[in-house]
């Protein structure tokens, strides 16, 4: 039970514009770093042929970086958070154009055309240069689907889930992206067959990566960029960004293989530890039972849906209350949390076993989407003193009808309309959790559930949770799901021991959640 093992780094889960509201709002570094590490090839790839020389690409990198500290509002007002970084780093490259030296460009240029005469190198690299002006002159939301799938390399799945968007809405846009481009190609006399299209597009993403350590240039560039193109009066602002992104100058690594080696420390631990107390972070899967047939998602049928026209788009809509990996049966959207080991249900767990650098977070904001026919995320776990802000996203005003199980002052019913956004009221730790809905669009619908400690999680899709910081001790683990309710019908949970041996992850085996009330096949 206490083997080490490799686990996942629980930000590759969260989407852009997550991680954005945790850097904006918590300042949160491991969130930058993890948007630096998705995106760095692109802007990268862009900055590289904005700029021929090698050391004025890497200050435009570090300066597409800084904009983004500055300014990650903007970025995340954006169709794609990838599609406004691609913007930025053409901007920023034409500001490190104008700083170079017109007559060094020119024989710079004539040198490496006489020394690659005749190889298809030069010319192929003045053809993305091309390709990268028509692209940042698209609209918005095509441009979003070239950037996702090509530069990022992204599959339609993982795409359509960034942005917000069907399937069907993804592809329908990148065509459409496709054949813009290549018209646009057509009249500067460039003739691009799919393939090489395609090739071209995905070169980028290919690019390696610089480390992330603002230079005094790239400083300069971001200024200049943040005052022309963003509106700002950069300054001293800007220095207190560098600062702040000064501290996460350290090499990125691809996240191609997420699970880190055994028995090693994550690289996202954070806060050091304090001295001579044991810490771990506990992790596991809740899994669907054995001898159980898996069950399938639930299309909702579309003569059952108000407005069916407006969902066409996001075709099928499925019953979103159980959702389990058909893979390894782990169930997403259960609440995991721990608990003090007694038999009073109202015993609140003890603030001085809380990890030191965990026990003074500040309050958070979390976001949930009404977009693409659902609210996203549907299962919200907070802390005490966070608030829920809910945004419209769809083509259509829906309402929020949040109903508190405990607190009549805190319900409430707004509409909004498209693009509009509705704070909750700071949650207070809650015995059982708080329910929202749509009552025009009725499968809509979600939970929040807020804690008076930090020791909770919500399952990914794939089942996993990973709570971090744990002190050593006995303790109960509390499993809780919509559908399913308490996992062995017990709302004391399950006794768990977490080893007096110093910090370390702790792996426990599937917990099988047994109910009778899963849906049958």
């Amino acid at each position: 039970m206490s083997a080490r093992i490799p686990f996942l780094n629980p930000l590759l889960a969260l989407d852009d514009r997550t991680l954005l509201a945790r850097f904006a709002e918590q300042h949160d570094q491991g969130a930058f770093e993890q948007l630096v590490k998705r995106h760095g090839r692109l802007v990268f790839g862009v900055c590289r042929r904005a700029v021929r020389d090698a050391h004025r690409a890497e200050d435009a990198f570090q300066a597409v970086f800084l904009v983004l500290a500055r300014a990650p509002q903007k970025a995340a007002a954006a169709a794609s958070v990838g599609g406004w970084l691609f913007g930025t780093a053409r901007r920023v490259g034409s500001a490190a154009r104008r700083h170079e030296h017109r007559r060094e460009r020119r024989e710079a240029r004539a040198a490496q055309l006489v020394a690659g005469a005749g190889a298809p190198g030069g010319d192929f690299s003045d053809l993305l240069c091309v390709l990268d002006e028509e692209l940042g002159a698209m609209p918005e939301e095509m441009r979003a689907a070239l950037v996702a799938c090509f530069l990022e390399e992204r599959t339609q799945d993982e795409a359509a889930r960034e942005l917000g968007w069907s399937v069907s809405t993804l592809r329908r846009r990148l065509e459409s992206g496709k054949e813009l481009l290549r018209s646009r190609l057509a009249r500067r006399g460039v003739t691009l067959g799919a393939g090489l299209l395609a090739g071209g597009l995905g070169a980028p993403a290919r690019a390696a990566v610089p480390a992330l350590n603002p230079s005094p240039a790239a400083t300069i560039l971001a200024n200049e960029v943040l005052v022309r193109g963003v509106g700002l009066k950069a300054g001293a602002l800007l220095s207190a960004v560098v600062l702040a992104v000064g501290g996460l100058a350290h090499g990125l690594v691809s996240d191609a293989t997420p699970m880190a080696s055994a028995g090693a420390a994550p690289a996202e631990v954070a806060p050091p530890i304090a001295e001579g107390v044991p810490w771990a972070t506990v992790s596991g899967r809740v899994v669907f039972p054995k001898g159980h047939t898996v069950p399938g998602p639930a299309a909702l049928a579309p003569a059952a849906l108000k407005d069916a026209s407006v969902w066409e788009p996001f075709a099928p809509l499925f019953d979103e209350r159980v959702r389990v990996n058909a893979g390894n049966r782990g169930i997403a959207d259960a609440v995991v949390w721990l608990r003090p080991d007694a038999t009073d249900r109202r015993a609140e767990f003890p603030a001085d076993r809380v990890h030191p650098a965990l026990a003074g977070a500040k309050p958070q904001k979390h976001a949930v989407l009404a977009a693409a026919g659902q609210f996203r995320p549907r299962v919200v776990a907070a802390r005490a003193g966070d608030a829920v802000v809910f945004e419209n996203r769809l083509p259509v005003p829906t309402n929020v009808h949040y109903a508190p199980t405990d607190d009549g002052a805190r319900d409430f019913n707004v509409l909004l309309g498209k693009g509009v956004a509705h704070t909750a009221k700071p949650l207070p730790a809650l015995r059982t959790p708080d329910v929202y809905r749509s009552d025009i669009y009725p499968w809509m619908r979600g939970c929040v559930w807020a804690f008076d400690h930090p020791y909770f999680a919500v399952t990914g899709a794939d089942g996993r949770f990973e709570l971090k910081g744990v002190p050593a001790g006995m303790w109960r683990l509390v499993v809780w799901h919509e559908v399913a309710g308490y996992h062995a019908a017990s709302r004391l949970g399950a006794k768990l021991t977490v080893p007096d041996g110093g910090s370390g992850p702790l792996e426990l085996g599937p917990i099988e959640f047994e109910s009778d009330d899963w849906p049958t096949p």
